[in-house]
């Protein structure tokens, strides 16, 4: 794990009305007090960046939880779609970095697994899965051959840059999912907020034409025609996988996201999904000035109609950018390919530009 540098950290917790809690860590003891309905929270003071490895010890009441092998360094949550998902192991040069990943013990990996949303039903244990708390699974790893896999290779490539560039320690925490659009990723008090939205929120998502036809498909064959969450459901994986980390200051986000929305051709509609989710975000996470760097969908060649429209989500990814304080826009287009797919495999120089922007900031 790497908790945040120069920021004070919560830990809350849950106990007994009235126990006591101590929080030992780095030669500094915390103490709190459950409040009547047991519920405790206690803060971290802010420390600086540190590569000796501290446990952190929690006490409340006759129970007792340590953590091991904590840094402190810098903390980027890395999300959006497949180009951001797509693994290490798969990358142009992915199999040889590999092999060094192990050389790199001060980045460490949160690496949140979903439910694939591969061409075929969900399983039963997979349907079982689509809450906010069961979808993503996993945890922290320090990097090795195995670990490291089936990471975001753009991820491990812009920390790996982070780290070597600022000589601090980095933590990634990745939950990307593939095929997913911006709607899924806005929080639901944003999506309630906004009239136009409202289509979004029904039983009726699937059906509405402000989903690209492509997810709309796919989600129907995962859910087979029954009933049930999907994670290309407006609101399910902010929900999932970004709403827990409220209160954990992050230092910000690297985010790849837009083959799915390019195909809805309205400008203003996806500059406002773009915008809605930057604001979002940074309400929820309670960080006003989250830091975001986004990459710009880079050149693609190929048939596949959908791609005509990418040259105008590009322009749509700039003119957000440009009115988004702290907001990075990516430039790609140089690194595009002429493929069977919208994955261009090679990943480094997506991740070291990325990285690169971000330890700039």
């Amino acid at each position: 794990m790497v908790l945040p540098m120069g920021r004070d950290v919560a830990v809350w917790g849950a106990g007994a009305s009235g126990d006591g809690v101590r929080l030992r860590m780095g030669g500094r003891e915390i103490a709190g007090t459950a409040a009547a309905d047991g519920a405790w929270r206690v803060v971290l003071p802010a420390m600086p960046a540190s590569a000796e490895a501290m446990t952190l010890e929690i006490v409340s009441g006759e129970e007792r939880k340590v953590l091991d092998n904590i840094l402190v360094g810098e903390v980027w949550i890395c999300a959006g779609q497949s180009n951001m998902e797509y693994p290490l192991s798969s990358a142009v040069g992915g199999k040889e970095e590999l092999k060094s990943v192990a050389a790199f013990p001060r980045i460490r990996m949160c690496n949140l697994s979903g439910v694939s949303t591969a061409n075929r039903p969900f399983s039963d244990a997979e349907r079982g899965r689509m809450t906010s708390g069961a979808y993503f699974q996993g945890g922290w790893v320090v990097p090795d051959e195995r670990s490291a896999a089936s990471f975001s290779a753009v991820g491990w490539w812009a920390g790996k840059t982070i780290h070597e560039t600022k000589d601090v320690p980095v933590g990634l925490i990745d939950v990307s999912v593939g095929g997913s659009g911006a709607e899924a990723w806005l929080p639901r008090e944003v999506l309630e907020a906004r009239e136009e939205y409202a289509p979004l929120l029904g039983d009726d998502w699937l059906e509405s034409p402000r989903i690209g036809a492509w997810a709309r498909g796919r989600a129907k064959t995962n859910l087979g025609g029954k009933p049930g969450a999907h994670p290309y459901q407006p609101g399910f994986l902010y929900d999932a996988g970004v709403r827990w980390w409220s209160g954990f200051p992050i230092t910000g986000v690297l985010w790849y996201q837009g083959e799915t929305n390019a195909e809805i051709h309205d400008d203003a509609w996806n500059e406002r999904l773009i915008t809605d989710l930057v604001f979002g975000w940074r309400k929820v996470l309670q960080q006003p000035d989250l830091p975001f760097f986004m990459v710009q969908l880079p050149r693609i060649g190929g048939n596949d109609p959908l791609r005509q429209w990418w040259p105008e989500f590009r322009e749509v990814q700039s003119r957000a950018a440009a009115k988004l304080d702290g907001v990075t826009l990516i430039e790609t287009q140089d690194l595009g390919w002429d493929g069977p797919n919208v994955h261009p495999p090679d990943k480094r120089p997506v991740g070291e530009r990325l990285g690169k922007a971000a330890a700039r900031r």
